[in-house]
């Protein structure tokens, strides 16, 4: 499981220092450092377990129809990705990634061990992480919404795990399309939350999900003392971004 959190973690950060937030290599080995913490989560599924869609909700259809009408389409999934219907697998290699989404607007961003690199397109917020050796895909992250918010982003909904989210929902109302549930089948740290012990496609191949909404806490006190108490499950902001990488 560190392995996966530390793929999801290394595309967040690559993300991040191509959108300008860290400016240099010894901050880029800093930010690859960070652990994951210890999290939340309870009574968590030992037989494997697949997000389903609460495809009677009643946003459910109107969203659909919405992502279908749009000029990018996203869909992420447990093991296939599909970019306007053109669906893409984990392995494949830097060529068969760039006649998908085209050539990347900059150069290969390398981890600080030269063990994976990552390409970026601006436009579509999309980074896709390979491994150095092989130019496998590995990882990808969607950061939907950055510090501008989303209003360069060119997609409103994007399809996770067959359910739509639409760029201005709260984590919460999302994951009423669907059957996630906080404490459960979501587990979080004080950063993100995380999809655990989802099945994956093929016995061979482990994933990690990470979904970028920072979570909250019931606090006491003011000011510099504050204290931050239990997790809140009944106030969440929006996903900034979306993420899935390869043990």
């Amino acid at each position: 499981m560190q392995h996966i959190k530390y793929l999801i973690l290394s595309t967040l950060v690559l993300n991040m220092l191509s959108c300008g937030f860290l400016e240099d290599k010894t901050k880029d080995n800093e930010a690859m450092a960070v652990t994951v913490q210890d999290t939340t989560a309870q009574n968590v599924p030992t037989d494997g377990y697949i997000v389903t869609p609460h495809v009677a909700h009643p946003k459910f259809k109107a969203l659909s129809a919405a992502f279908e009408t749009q000029e990018h389409r996203f869909e992420i999934d447990r093991c296939e990705f599909k970019y306007n219907g053109k669906s893409f697998f984990f392995k494949e290699t830097y060529d068969d990634i760039i006649k998908i989404f085209g050539k990347p607007n900059e150069a290969p961003i390398y981890t600080f061990d030269e063990e994976l690199y990552s390409i970026k397109y601006k436009e579509l917020k999309l980074t896709v992480v390979f491994t150095s050796g092989t130019n496998s895909f590995m990882a990808l992250s969607l950061r939907v919404s950055d510090y501008k918010g989303h209003e360069d982003t060119p997609y409103k909904i994007v399809m996770f795990r067959k359910t739509p989210y639409h760029l201005d929902m709260t984590l919460n109302e999302f994951m009423e399309l669907s059957d996630l549930q906080h404490g459960s089948t979501l587990k979080h740290d004080t950063a993100a939350f995380y999809i655990i012990n989802e099945q994956i496609c093929d016995s061979k191949l482990k994933t990690g999900t990470g979904i970028g909404s920072t979570p909250n806490y019931h606090s006491t006190g003011v000011g510099h003392v504050t204290i931050r108490g239990e997790f809140n499950p009944e106030s969440t902001g929006p996903i900034k971004n979306f993420s899935i990488g390869l043990e």
